[in-house]
């Protein structure tokens, strides 16, 4: 079956669900996602308080209730955020799915967001947040995705204490209604499973009826002009955190391709250009990487490592002379061929086992479209080495690279 082929059915309450039943061992993936991430909010950090804190209890349970509940059955559910959408993943023996479904179903239907998880929550966001601004890696992150998109951004702005306190119960029940609305849900069931758990799926979430007018996008300001070069002195550091990078564009662009081909090249994966000279040749760094990250609304290109602080400015220079190459001189045939063989190896990953096909599934169906996959397949096998080249030349200009370093000075 191509990916293209696999179509949702549209339950009662305007859901659409998709069945992935393979693999002989009858355990299963239940995963619902929802158009209630970050373009979504009324205030700062609200989708990720909701997403968290809708297991917090319900009208007749209490989080540790639920959570006994999940655990008594010998299965679990996560909470995933995914900047755009969110996602609730409920993993089950499809024996005792029976007694778990009911427990996913209030916590859709009736979450309570007592206040006393509430204030549980902000005290571990907020010391959360303390950890975080003592790490290096993670204040050049931030400091990244705020300088190339904007502070007020929904993928540029950052938590902070006041943003923790800024929120109330009626904020998080707000957005539940608008963004946990079940027409705009999608439904992944994916495992070993029989038609009967299947229609027992399909009854029991399509008769949720939290069923609201979808939030809209709210209006996303216009990208700050970002700063050339940024340095953030940490004088307790032993390293130096590098990030390099440039705000980009989502997968539905004609040059995301062979963009995606030449970040691999670069830093997709153990044997690229980056972790082969700089840590390999050079000993400069222990783990190096680039990524595109698409979403919603945008994306970004972005080079990460950490390097001892007395040798980080050899690594920047090390970064900036593989760009210049890829912008100089065409791929070899040989290099190109071995990456289009590395990818095809890893793109065989999803089709290994019924989880990893139905990640896939809720990737294109956010992004694309289920025939985003085949047309990437189709894009990589007919790439040339000229149009890396030409998308090297157009988008890694060095003036165009925002280059933040966290260390001592």
């Amino acid at each position: 079956m191509k990916v293209s082929e696999l179509m949702p059915v549209t339950l009662k309450n305007g859901a659409k669900f998709y069945t992935i039943c393979r693999g002989n061992i009858p355990a299963l993936k239940l995963e619902l996602t929802f158009p209630a991430g970050r373009p979504f909010e009324h205030k700062a950090g609200i989708a990720t308080a909701t997403l968290q804190l809708i297991k917090g209890g319900t009208k007749s349970k209490s989080a540790t209730k639920l959570a006994e509940g999940f655990d008594f059955w010998g299965s679990s559910v996560n909470f995933d955020f995914y900047i755009d959408t969110v996602g609730i993943k409920l993993f089950a023996l499809e024996k005792y799915l029976p007694q778990v479904l009911p427990l996913l179903v209030e916590i859709l239907s009736e979450p309570s967001f007592p206040k006393s998880e509430i204030k549980l929550y902000k005290r571990q966001q907020k010391e959360k947040l303390k950890s975080d601004e003592s790490r290096g890696d993670v204040i050049a992150y931030r400091s990244f995705t705020e300088n190339i998109f904007g502070p007020n951004h929904p993928y540029g702005y950052n938590s902070t204490i006041e943003s923790i306190e800024a929120f109330d119960q009626d904020d998080l029940m707000a957005h539940f209604k608008k963004g946990y609305s079940m027409d705009e849900c999608k439904i992944f069931l994916s495992g070993c499973f029989s038609n009967d758990t299947a229609n027992m799926v399909m009854n029991a979430l399509g008769s949720v009826l939290n069923v609201n007018k979808p939030s809209a996008i709210l209006e996303i300001p216009a990208t700050v002009p970002q700063k050339r070069y940024w340095h953030i002195p940490k004088p307790d550091s032993i390293q130096t955190s590098v990030r390099i990078g440039r705000t980009m564009f989502t997968r539905n662009h004609p040059d995301y391709v062979p963009v995606f081909v030449l970040n691999t090249i670069l830093g997709g994966y153990f044997g690229s250009r980056l972790m082969q000279n700089l840590r390999e040749k050079k000993g400069l760094t222990y783990h190096i990487y680039s990524s595109l990250d698409t979403f919603m609304l945008d994306g970004y290109f972005l080079i990460s490592t950490e390097v001892d602080s007395n040798r980080y400015r050899v690594a920047v220079k090390g970064i900036y002379d593989e760009l210049d190459k890829l912008k100089q001189k065409l791929v070899s045939a040989k290099e190109l061929s071995s990456i289009k063989n590395y990818l095809r190896g890893s793109f065989l990953n999803y089709f290994e086992n019924a989880f990893g096909f139905s990640e896939l599934i809720r990737m294109l169906s956010l992004e694309g479209g289920a025939k985003a996959f085949d047309e990437l397949i189709l894009g990589i096998e007919n790439i040339q080495a000229e149009d890396i080249l030409k998308v090297a030349q157009k988008y890694f200009n060095e003036n165009d690279l925002a280059e933040i370093t966290v260390g001592k000075i």
